[in-house]
């Protein structure tokens, strides 16, 4: 008798075969599914708007007024006053301005014996020192001062700016002549000048008490002869009765007139002339 399976045996066989092979590729078919991730877009957004930071804005002081600026002024002032006119405009709104004004002295050497300049230097201790020494000149009971009115003070001091004709804070390079003698200097016709009320503080007041330094030598050497020094003047600018900082005055048509800058001072220092270096400095 033969071995193999009856036809009904292999039949059966092969269905389950069959439904086995499904079953498997079902089961295939759901784990790929199942493996499969479907990634969902995530829902785009605007970007965002970034305002800007608005930084205020400071406005930078003015810098402060020059010699020539301040030389200016007094012309333009002193022609409407010599012509009758009405002081110019935009003098007014000076008024509060910082400025910076140096004024040079001992130009032509150490001071001779006897002068009653304002500002001087002399040498000391064998040429091993110098000595500086400014004051205000004392300007409370000047005619040119009464006349300005708005008083009465308690003290006005001031400084001339020598030589108003130069813009320049330099020292003159022109030396008098030895044949012809020393010329009479020019009336001073600009001057910087500080009004002290009955109710100001004293403190600022310096009186007949000059600023005084000293420049020593190192020990054994002697110094270099110097070509000027500067008094560094600064403040602000003041109003007179009518609100501007500068008034003028002369006594006929034919003089040039004279012209006050009202000031308050806040700082004073000695410089070598062509230097910045500061010898010695006074605040306010």
């Amino acid at each position: 008798m033969s071995s193999s399976p009856s036809n009904p045996n292999r039949l059966r066989l092969i269905l389950a075969a069959v439904v086995f092979v499904m079953i498997l590729g079902a089961v295939g078919v759901m784990l790929l599914r199942a493996n499969q991730t479907v990634e969902t877009p995530e829902p785009t957004q605007d970007p965002e708007t970034v305002e800007p930071v608005q930084t205020p804005t400071i406005p930078l002081p003015p810098p402060a007024l020059t010699r020539a600026q301040l030389l200016d002024m007094a012309e333009a002032a002193a022609s409407a006053y010599a012509a009758g006119e009405p002081v110019p405009e935009g003098q007014a709104a000076l008024v509060g301005r910082n400025f910076r004004v140096r004024i040079p002295f001992g130009c032509f050497g150490p001071r001779e014996a006897g002068s009653d300049a304002w500002a001087w230097w002399e040498y000391a201790d064998d040429g091993a020192t110098i000595r500086l020494s400014a004051r205000p000149e004392n300007w409370t009971e000047t005619g040119f001062v009464a006349q300005l009115g708005g008083g009465p003070y308690d003290a006005v001091q001031g400084f001339w700016i020598p030589r108003p004709w130069m813009a320049s804070d330099a020292c003159p390079p022109i030396r008098v002549d030895p044949l012809g003698g020393a010329p009479a200097a020019s009336p001073q016709t600009v001057g910087l000048a500080a009004f002290f009320g009955a109710d100001s503080s004293r403190v600022d007041q310096r009186g007949g008490r000059p600023w005084q330094a000293a420049v020593r030598a190192a020990e054994g050497e002697t110094l270099e002869r110097p070509t000027g020094f500067h008094l560094i003047v600064e403040g602000r600018l003041g109003a007179f009765a009518d609100g501007r900082p500068v008034r003028c005055q002369s006594a006929g048509p034919d003089q040039r007139p004279l012209c006050v800058i009202r000031i308050r001072r806040d700082y004073v220092a000695f410089a070598p002339i062509g230097s910045d270096e500061i010898i010695q400095e006074w605040r306010s």
